[in-house]
């Protein structure tokens, strides 16, 4: 059976150490100011080198991560930086943007790469599309169950690798806009606001719903798979990750030691062919391993989606920060402490002196009541049949502020977490890898040492290394073979300072070898040094600046913009500009008729037919377009089945899944914004997949949209003028949350349906929640966008094709909106006519969005 590796985030120096001396097959961490936890601590070349040397050293792989989107003007000056980071050797690296991992191959086309799950990759068709570019292994969107990574393993021959443990996030990575919108950081940039995981307020058909367990509705439970790891051993997944970059040694030590004690006890259990393993392995694991899990770092666990979509159990609504362990409820208060009804649980909770002690009231309005305080004493009991704590405090805690029925958390525990760090600053704790040693030779012949790890054969030459020293002379007496072994033991088991340690020494040597101890501790560090050589031989990348400039002209080349006739009054391209329009209800077809409009798109909700739709559009003279879904999943080839039947004059396609099974149809396509396309490279390779136009990133503002249009053709590039900007799209359904019981479909009865819910924001600002066919929402900003300022440089730039994209505008508001942008497309009316009577027609406003922001954030840290 498949032996995965367990893959650890590392965010400083302390917590490669933490990762690797308890169990990590493999690390990775960003590479300075290009990775998506710009909060990390950036680590320059010599850092990231000699962070290498030492876990290859120890048999643990190295990964960097690079998995942001890169802008055009970044791109052209990356060959330099990516040259001097190849030639440090990593494993491989872990890459979002299409354009990068191309640049990558090009520079050296034996470096590794995997795909980020940043790319969205939740099909296998999405999976093996993107095989061709150079990628060996796929990391999975975090909303698959077991039963669809299952499906994607057995149609694809990439590897495989799967969060198991530490944060999700609401959305679907890659397609989060929410720290955009609303505080102008990009996730896509490494720049996550956690805007998630804020207070929201929620009105449902205009009026506000109040329910204390749903004011933090998209703030996600931790993700712990330990009860589904032999399930995802037995599918094969090569790799097993956990997120946390962010988190502290002391966690990665506790991860790390759970989860590699799990996976021994997994694979003892399948060596004997132990039937009990099918029921998981969480209960075989002590409370001592883990309790750590939700002391250090928890908002609760549970398995995410990996037992399928439940929307109940997902988030729990009340709390968005760390809340450690439950203990229980309280019962009771009185003048000396507090006593807590336990949770029922196989193991008691473990409450040591010192530990720090949560008590929270959960409410709608205001806010929860917190308050807490270091335990001086716990005292547990029986009473009538119930298992309780007695919890008391020092003098300065005000029992007051306890009330029946608070919830009580332990959250902190000093003790533990000094136990946790000396597994990374204790050297009795440090990994070394077990060695033999075979000490040989001749009176009046140079003596060797020859070393091997323990695990491999001594003719293994790939792990052995010889060395000779000085001539082996004669003792004066005879030696006894036990002590001439003693000797030699004491001088070459001296390795604490290495990445070894002694398992095996075999001595030939005539019994009056005289042994100096300063030969022997000479010998020794000659053949360390040489045997780490050996271990750290790698396979020759030869990375060149030079080709990536090469690639990059190319691609320049190829895709340049190609000017249209000019116009003799204005000298711009005169090519007949193209005006779509996005409808999300059959009822906004109609309003449509007469305007000046070339194409429509249909982006139907859940049980909406296309056929009548399409004869509709085609009968008001314009050509019909259905846009795919958001993301594509195993089983979900029905709704592409249905546009295959329908053959409508284009596809609006916005997922790699969607692309690899369109991209012979026949069908013309085009690209949306959700592909993330931000530098000339992705445009390139994405247009060579079948595209005739790609609407760009969201990512771009104004200056990165016409760096970009500077080096491709403007003719391949369409733009929403008008849009509802999406925060997130997410498999997390917050209808069926908030409004049902149901934990998924069809038990929610598809309440979406039935009323409208808006978010109201920390800032006063309202948002729309929308559903889609396969129950998946999406958070609309409430102020749309609005490109019009841009229009004269676009059309300046080549750029002949606009879109239009409507939300749930009743007809009349859709006629009067698309009339105002159709004109000013046309130049029947000016630029800022056309954006005030556009902000007039919006119900909260209009918006310039991110298009306009020039800012920076500041909280980013250039490396190297």
């Amino acid at each position: 059976m498949n032996n995965p590796e367990l893959l650890l985030p590392v965010g400083t120096r302390d917590m490669l150490e933490s990762a690797i001396n308890n169990g990590a097959d493999a690390v990775y961490y960003g590479v300075p100011h290009w990775n998506a936890r710009g909060r990390t601590e950036d680590f320059s070349f010599e850092d990231v080198e000699e962070m290498i040397r030492y876990a290859r050293l120890r048999g643990v792989k190295t990964y960097l991560a690079m998995n942001i989107l890169i802008f055009e003007r970044e791109i052209q000056e990356l060959p330099e930086f990516l040259e001097r980071l190849i030639a440090l050797k990593p494993d491989a690296f872990i890459i979002q943007d299409i354009g990068l991992a191309r640049l990558i191959k090009a520079i050296s086309p034996e470096q590794e790469i995997h795909a980020s799950t940043q790319m969205t990759l939740a099909s296998s068709e999405a999976v093996n599309l993107v095989k061709d570019i150079g990628f060996s292994r796929a990391v999975l969107a975090r909303e698959l169950s077991t039963k669809q990574i299952a499906q994607i393993k057995s149609l694809t021959d990439l590897e495989l690798e799967v969060f198991i443990h530490g944060a999700l996030c609401v959305s679907y990575s890659g397609q989060c806009l929410t720290s955009e919108n609303f505080g102008g950081r990009s996730a896509n940039r490494g720049q996550c606001a956690q805007s998630c995981r804020l207070p929201y307020r929620i009105f449902v058909d205009g009026k506000e719903w109040k329910d204390p367990k749903a004011r933090y509705l998209f703030s996600t439970r931790d993700l712990c798979a330990l009860p589904k790891l032999e399930e995802l051993r037995e599918i094969g997944v090569e790799s097993l990750k956990v997120e946390g970059r962010l988190k502290s040694p002391e966690y990665v030590a506790a991860v790390s030691h759970a989860y590699r004690k799990a996976l021994e006890i997994l694979s003892e259990k399948g060596y004997k062919e132990n039937a009990e393993c099918a029921n998981g392995n969480a209960a075989e694991l002590t409370a001592q391993d883990l309790e750590p899990l939700e002391v250090l770092f928890s908002r609760g666990l549970n398995t995410g989606w990996l037992d399928g979509v439940n929307h109940q159990e997902l988030v729990d609504g009340s709390f968005s920060n760390h809340h450690g362990e439950f203990i229980g409820t309280v019962v009771q208060v009185d003048r000396n402490g507090v006593i807590v009804e336990l949770e029922d649980k196989p193991v008691p909770c473990t409450l040591l002196p010192g530990d720090g002690i949560l008590f929270e009231e959960y409410r709608a309005e205001p806010e929860p009541r917190q308050t807490g305080s270091r335990l001086y004493k716990a005292t547990f009991a029986n009473r009538a049949g119930k298992s309780q704590v007695r919890l008391e405090f020092g003098r300065e805690f005000n029992l007051r502020k306890v009330s029946y029925g608070m919830k009580a958390y332990r959250n902190d525990s000093p003790a533990l977490e000094k136990e946790l760090h000396k597994t990374f600053t204790d050297k009795s704790f440090a990994k070394h890898i077990p060695v033999c040693m075979t000490l040989e030779g001749k009176i009046g012949e140079p003596l060797k040492l020859t070393i091997c790890e323990s695990t491999k054969a001594v003719a293994d030459e790939t792990r052995t290394v010889t060395v000779e020293g000085a001539i082996l002379e004669a003792s004066r007496n005879e030696v006894a073979p036990d002590a001439l072994q003693a000797i030699a033991k004491k001088e070459l088991s001296g390795l604490s300072a290495t990445a070894y340690i002694l398992d095996k020494l075999e001595i030939k040597l005539p019994a009056n070898a005289f042994l100096p101890g300063k030969v022997l501790r000479t010998l020794r560090q000659e053949a360390v040094q040489a045997f780490d050589e050996k271990r750290l031989q790698w396979k020759e990348l030869a990375p060149s600046a030079d080709n990536g400039r090469a690639f990059l002209h190319s691609v320049a080349s190829s895709t340049s913009m190609v000017a249209g006739n000019p116009d003799k009054a204005t000298g711009t391209p005169k090519n007949r500009r193209t005006i779509t329009v996005l409808v999300r209800r059959p009822e906004q077809i109609d309003a449509l008729q007469g305007l000046d409009i070339d194409k429509v798109i249909m982006d139907f909700d859940w049980g909406v037919k296309y056929d009548e739709p399409l004869e509709r559009i085609h009968k008001l003279g314009f050509e019909a377009g259905i846009a795919t879904l958001r993301i594509h999943k195993p089983s979900e080839n029905h709704y592409i089945k249905q546009i295959l039947t329908l053959m409508p004059e284009f596809a609006l396609v916005r997922n790699l899944g969607s692309l690899a099974l369109l991209k012979d149809s026949g069908i013309p396509m085009v690209g949306d914004y959700s592909l993330n396309a931000t530098n000339s490279a992705s445009y390139d390779w994405l247009l060579a997949q079948g595209l005739e136009k790609l609407h760009p990133s969201w990512d771009l503002n104004s200056t990165q949209l016409f760096d970009l249009l500077k080096n491709i053709d403007g003719s391949k590039l369409e733009l929403a003028l008008h849009q509802y900007m999406p925060a997130f799209h997410s498999e997390y359904c917050a209808f069926a949350r908030a409004l049902t019981t149901g934990r998924r479909f069809p038990e929610c009865k598809k309440i979406c349906t039935q009323h409208k819910v808006e978010i109201l924001d920390h800032k006063g600002e309202r948002h729309f929640l929308q559903s889609d066919a396969e129950c998946r929402n999406t958070l609309f900003v409430g102020k749309p966008q609005s490109a019009l300022k841009l229009l004269p440089r676009l059309i300046a730039q080549n750029v002949s094709s606009y879109r239009l994209e409507l939300l749930d505008e009743e007809p009349e508001s859709v006629r009067r909106k698309i009339d105002i942008y159709t004109q000013a497309i046309r130049g029947k009316l000016d630029i800022d006519t056309a954006i005030s009577k556009a902000g007039v027609e919006e119900k909260y406003g209009l918006s310039e969005g991110q298009l306009f922001n020039q800012s920076v954030w500041q909280d980013r840290k250039k490396g190297c």
